[in-house]
């Protein structure tokens, strides 16, 4: 398994090469990565503990800034680097990365690893979530840097763990520190031996703070204008055919909606338009004009300043397999909306049990939640309260982690 894993990772790397030649968004990934070496050649630690942090994209990577933030004003002054897999990440907050040095990964090929391991000197490592790269993990442990697995989330039947090979790269980690008692069961079930704790969900530690500190923006509270306020955040087609439907139906003046698509690409955002049959402003125009019902937010970067406006939140996602992020909407003490899929977020089925997230089936679900909530001010103020408790209850993840790591960095 490792020497085909090997074969085909290599093979990967000429693929990207080759295909950059044609594709724009390969060719720019390629890209980014040749900087990698550069960027890496230039660190200069001058004799600080190393700590590398690796994520995914930039989901993992908000779940990981609490961490990074903690680490940065650890007495022990560690140099941080962070490194990033995909460009929906590290393109986002490359010039604002809670780090001394960020960079995409180098694809993990035999040699990248080795001279990547060789050249940074990490004292320790830790992977986001469920980052996991056989060869660097290999090249870390013969040079005996002690890795970790934090805000580990494991569900059942991920194929990877089923196997002997996968139950070998977990078992590299020195412990598995897991966000959640399903993940922490798991684990030790999979692995009865290795050091697995429960240190909780870093994303709530990222929400409380970002709730602690708002800041909402001028331009959309102008928009809002006192209006009944509804924010889908990260939509997809789904979401959006449902508002689409509600005020072709629903002639109201005091209901307004800032939609903040998942992807913001011209062609998306033309489709959306089409989709709204009405007038629509989008945000990059610099108009907020109070006449209209639909704002568009076609930038990146603002979606938890935009909920800040809210009223109510609908969280994209829920009807495909992909739910986005719930806690910054519910951090706020607002009711939120998803889709009917969110089996594998057990926090968010905590909060669909609780009362405080509203699961919706189809377009009569839709209307029905956006009239009661529109009726009953106090149902919002309730369900916001069920939110906004539950993510305080669960936020102190980033100081067990802290604890547990800490003797690694001195």
């Amino acid at each position: 398994m490792t020497a085909i894993y090997a074969i085909v990772t290599q093979l990967a790397e000429w693929s990207i090469r080759l295909l950059g030649l044609v594709n724009p968004k390969l060719r720019s990934w390629a890209n980014g990565h040749k900087q990698s070496w550069k960027i890496l050649d230039e660190l200069h630690p001058n004799g600080r503990k190393v700590v590398w942090v690796h994520v995914a994209s930039l989901g993992e990577y908000q779940q990981a800034v609490p961490v990074l933030k903690a680490l940065k004003d650890h007495e022990t002054n560690p140099y941080l680097l962070v490194t990033f897999f995909s460009a929906s990440g590290y393109e986002v907050v490359k010039n604002k990365v809670v780090a001394d040095a960020a960079c995409y990964l180098p694809l993990d090929t035999p040699a990248n690893a080795t001279r990547f391991v060789a050249l940074v000197k990490p004292s320790i490592a830790l992977f986001v979530k469920y980052e996991i790269w056989p060869n660097y993990l290999r090249a870390l442990t013969r040079h005996k840097v002690k890795h970790f697995l934090i805000a580990a989330r494991f569900y059942e039947g991920q194929r990877l763990f089923q196997y002997a090979f996968g139950r070998k790269l977990l078992d590299s980690f020195e412990a598995l520190l897991c966000q959640d008692e399903h993940s922490l069961a798991l684990a030790q079930k999979m692995l009865p031996s290795k050091k697995a704790l429960l240190s909780g969900d870093t994303r709530f530690d990222q929400v409380i703070t970002l709730a602690q500190n708002k800041q909402p923006i001028e331009a959309i509270e102008a928009f809002k204008n006192g209006r009944f306020c509804l924010v889908m955040g990260s939509s997809w087609h789904e979401e959006e055919a449902l508002i689409s439907q509600y005020l072709s139906e629903h002639i109201d003046d005091h209901f307004c909606v800032i939609i903040a698509p998942h992807k913001t690409s011209l062609s998306r955002i033309e489709q959306l338009k089409t989709t709204i049959n009405e007038k629509v402003i989008l945000w990059s125009e610099q108009e907020t004009n109070a006449q209209c019902r639909v704002l568009v937010i076609d930038t990146i970067g603002l979606l938890n300043q935009v909920y800040q406006s809210a009223d109510v939140a609908f969280v994209g996602g829920g009807f495909r397999s992909g739910l986005h992020n719930t806690l910054e909407p519910a951090a706020l003490s607002i009711p939120v909306l998803i889709g009917p899929k969110y089996e594998t977020f057990p926090e968010v089925g905590s909060l669909v049990d609780l009362g405080g997230v509203q699961a919706l089936s189809d377009y009569n679900d839709f209307e029905s939640a956006l009239l009661n909530f529109i009726k009953q001010p106090e149902l919002m103020r309730q369900m916001g309260q069920i939110n906004g408790e539950f993510v305080r209850k669960n936020g102190g993840a980033t100081q067990k982690l802290l604890a547990f790591i800490e003797e690694y960095l001195r």
